[in-house]
């Protein structure tokens, strides 16, 4: 077993999924019965990251119940009955939880799911997460077409339950990483979500069963795959990121199978292309390509003046120094720095912390990414989608060792990693040939949307659903 100073970012994926099997984890039960691993291994993994060197940042502690908060929870029950109530008056085939969170001129839209709600639209409903505009508590009331809301979680109680689970995993977290971890913060929350959104489904499904439900996997909607499985309604999870064994979210030990009892996950798992159905193990009873026309990008001729850097929360502060230090070494190059839509509101702050460099321009959602790529030849990020996208659209991606940039290691033979910004300076005035040699090479990451091949997979989802 390793001692904890030998257990780095680089590793600790290996030592998580060994720690995983040798302790059977995935068989522990709550003294309901509920297996809880599947619920809370994100947030247990993501902690354990962070404290070796990650950087995702630690769950916020809960605030302190307040008249307004109290309050509110005395009538999420209430907004419960009445969503469940719509959609049993309703009864739709299709259930789509949506994220309308990108803007496209003065709308909102989900580019993941929206296009496959219109397609199948009169026998949908739609439960919106994030743009409250598009809710409608009148129409609710009057049963006209709207989105409605998600389940509504009420506050945290009954923290007594947790106890021996508390002790269980915080003894064979020390056990195998050597540090003490505060689970019950880290693990009260899911667990609550978890059975408030079982609860709601189960009173649904008792009422109403649709042919199927869609939506991506936020980590927070295991209580619902749980109702839909014992009641064998189908489940079906978009792809919404670059999925790689090297991330948590979607990657498990091989050895824990589909049909295991303590999982938590979608009846099946639809792509972007062929290439993410085998680049990891994802343990859903069905796993298939549909395309996506957002994300497809053909090859696009750019500018070796322009480099487009990709940015996140987790890596910015990282980031924008390379900016600046690149903007010094090299006054031809235009740097765009192009925020992620968690970071539109911080674009005041960087463009101050630019200091007036004329040749940094800093970019929120005013420009798409095929513009940005006919401004510029060369993509630089640490961990993003974007990456992908970029690589298909035949720009030299470089990647930032920083971090966990290493989650992207199934595309390290078609980019150049650099370590300072000396190091990316002299790859981006390197003569043609010199770098990004296998580039031409690139798989096809996304494909574009087929609509028919869509409404098959769910026909063959819901047959496969029905045969367990």
């Amino acid at each position: 077993m390793l001692m904890n100073n030998e257990i780095t970012i680089h590793n600790i994926q290996d030592v998580f999924f060994r720690m995983e099997e040798e302790e059977n984890l995935f068989s522990l039960q709550m003294s309901d019965g509920v297996y809880y691993w599947d619920i809370v291994r994100r947030q247990i993994f993501l902690s354990l990251h962070t404290m070796h060197g990650g950087p995702f940042a630690e769950p916020e502690s809960l605030p302190a119940p307040t008249l307004r908060s109290n309050a509110k929870d005395l009538l999420k029950p209430v907004l419960n009955w009445i969503t469940r109530q719509y959609l049993v008056f309703k009864a739709p085939k299709y259930i789509f939880l949506t994220i309308q969170r990108t803007r496209r001129e003065s709308c909102l839209f989900d580019n993941y799911s929206d296009h496959l709600y219109d397609l199948v639209s009169e026998e949908a409903v739609a439960i919106e997460l994030m743009n409250k505009e598009a809710i409608s508590y009148r129409k609710i009331l009057s049963g006209q077409k709207t989105r409605i809301p998600s389940v509504a979680v009420g506050r945290l109680h009954n923290k007594k339950e947790l106890s021996q689970i508390v002790v269980t995993i915080e003894t064979i977290i020390l056990k195998h990483f050597g540090v003490r971890i505060d689970a019950l913060r880290l693990i009260e929350v899911p667990i609550h979500t978890f059975r408030e959104n079982r609860n709601y489904y189960r009173k649904l499904f008792a009422k109403f069963r649709p042919k199927v439900i869609i939506c991506i996997n936020s980590g927070f909607f295991c209580g619902m795959f749980s109702a839909a499985r014992e009641m064998q309604v189908p489940t079906i999870e978009l792809q919404h990121g670059a999925s790689s064994f090297r991330t948590i979210f979607w990657s498990y030990p091989k050895s824990i199978p589909a049909s295991h009892p303590g999982l938590s996950l979608p009846t099946a798992y639809l792509t972007y292309s062929d290439f993410w159905n085998r680049n990891t193990h994802y343990p859903v009873r069905y796993s298939n390509s549909i395309g996506s026309d957002y994300f497809y990008q053909k090859p696009i001729a750019g500018n070796d003046n322009g480099v487009l850097i990709v940015s996140s929360y987790m890596y910015r502060e990282s980031l924008l120094s390379l900016a600046l230090d690149l903007a010094d070494l090299d006054k031809e190059k235009n740097i765009y720095f192009k925020l992620h839509p968690h970071e539109f509101n911080q674009k005041d702050a960087v463009v101050a912390a630019c200091g007036g460099k004329e040749n940094i321009i800093v970019v929120c959602g005013e420009i798409e990414f095929p513009e940005l790529f006919k401004l510029c030849n060369y993509v630089v990020g640490v961990h993003s989608t974007t990456l992908y996208i970029a690589l298909q659209a035949r720009k030299k991606v470089c990647l930032f060792k920083r971090a966990n940039y290493f989650w992207h290691d199934d595309i390290f033979d078609h980019v150049e990693l650099f370590d300072s910004a000396n190091e990316l300076y002299n790859i981006l005035r390197s003569p043609r040939g010199a770098y990004f040699k296998k580039l031409d090479s690139t798989p096809d990451f996304f494909q574009p949307f087929d609509a028919q091949r869509f409404m098959h997979r769910l026909d063959d989802i819901c047959y496969i659903s029905k045969q367990h």
